[in-house]
């Protein structure tokens, strides 16, 4: 008879799974050891070490699957899914519990000569079938070897079962997630922002290549009748950096209808124009500010540290040493003054130590009213 392996790369085999793992009464397991088998004590012995290993790696692949799963699938692109399913990516990752599975199921297989193939895991009498109930016991196995075998393929299979019950659980999470846009758009905005927001990635990612604007996802997009449900039908079937690239494309080509430039749009992503038009005529007219503002300009006619970092605070910045914020200013001012490296920007913000938090946060706004009236005249004397 051939057996086929009892975990396919599908998701009706992982639930199929789900439904085989159950506590395994020891009249039955007598039975097979005794009438299917004819195992000796030493043979129980070898097998318990057997699945003393199998069990320690199902243990790790246990912690490995508990850790993915409380982020997997609040993350719209995925690494995981070796871009096939995410059944596939789950069996992965228990290949030694299903390994070890397999072959407790092969040992306590039914013998015959039919050639049709069966499942395994449906033609073992550790599950399935009639059994009698074993003369003599446990006392044939004087040692507790039986016992004890039992016992660890009990602790086995209810490992075993909590990796398959995760597994499933991820399972049906992405499906539902897939078939709810108004649950996936929010993952799918989330994931973008923080794709964009990562402006080294995509400077660099600029200056390297030229991101093909036109590319299927700007088009699909575009020429979707439900923008949202063409979003959840694509959760998880992108990879990260298949994904970045998207976001790049995204930004760029919303960012040109607001008349930004792919910097701009790559930096602070959708919705953000008026900020970025805001920001362009204050440093057009940094000069004049540092006329009414004290504290603009330093050392050697510089742009001072302490008004860049609140500047950068003003423009969305994080606080993290990432330049793409503080280049795009520098480039603007270029012709105009000279503004200060990044390294002076992260002395003043190591300062902000000394401060409470209400005491930050009431110099950050005193600084951004400052500033916003200031711009507010400007736009005001542009429209007259």
């Amino acid at each position: 008879m051939a057996y086929s392996t009892p975990y396919d790369y599908n998701e009706d085999s992982i639930r199929q799974l789900d439904e085989k793992f159950s506590e395994i009464e020891h009249d039955r397991f007598l039975y097979c050891i005794q009438e299917q088998q004819k195992w000796d004590i030493e043979k129980v012995n070898n097998f318990i070490a057997q699945l003393r290993t199998s069990h320690m790696y199902a243990l790790k692949e246990l912690d490995r699957l508990k850790k993915l799963e409380p982020t997997y699938n609040k993350e719209y692109p995925t690494n995981h899914k070796r871009y096939i399913t995410t059944a596939q990516e789950v069996v992965s990752r228990m290949s030694s519990t299903l390994s070890g599975l397999k072959k407790i199921v092969a040992e306590f297989r039914n013998k015959g000569k039919n050639k049709k193939e069966v499942s395994i895991m449906d033609n073992t009498p550790l599950y399935t079938g009639p059994y009698m109930q074993d003369l003599f016991g446990w006392d044939t196995y004087k040692d507790q070897s039986a016992q004890d075998l039992l016992q660890e393929l009990n602790s086995f299979l209810e490992d075993a079962q909590k990796c398959i019950d995760i597994a499933v659980k991820m399972i049906e999470d992405e499906i539902a997630i897939s078939q709810d846009p108004e649950t996936a758009y929010p993952i799918y905005i989330d994931n973008y922002y923080r794709s964009v927001s990562d402006s080294r990635l995509f400077i660099k990612m600029i200056e390297s290549q030229r991101p093909d604007l036109d590319n299927d996802f700007v088009k699909a997009l575009e020429e979707a009748e439900d923008s949202k449900k063409l979003i959840a039908s694509l959760f998880h079937s992108f990879n990260r950096e298949r994904f970045n690239l998207n976001c790049a494309c995204v930004a760029i080509h919303e960012g040109k209808k607001a008349e930004l430039t792919k910097e701009e749009s790559l930096i602070w992503g959708l919705d953000n124009e008026t900020k970025v038009k805001r920001l362009r005529l204050l440093l057009d007219h940094i000069l004049e500010l540092s006329e009414e503002i004290d504290g603009v300009i330093g050392w050697k006619g510089m742009l001072k540290g302490y008004f860049v970092m609140r500047l950068l605070y003003w423009c969305g910045w994080n606080g993290t040493k990432n330049d793409a914020i503080l280049n795009y200013i520098t480039k603007r001012c270029k012709g105009k003054i000279e503004v200060v490296k990044m390294s002076a920007v992260m002395a003043e913000k190591r300062k902000l130590a000394a401060l409470t938090a209400s005491e930050d946060a009431a110099q950050q706004q005193a600084f951004n009213r400052r500033i916003d009236a200031f711009i507010d005249d400007l736009e005001e004397k542009a429209t007259k």
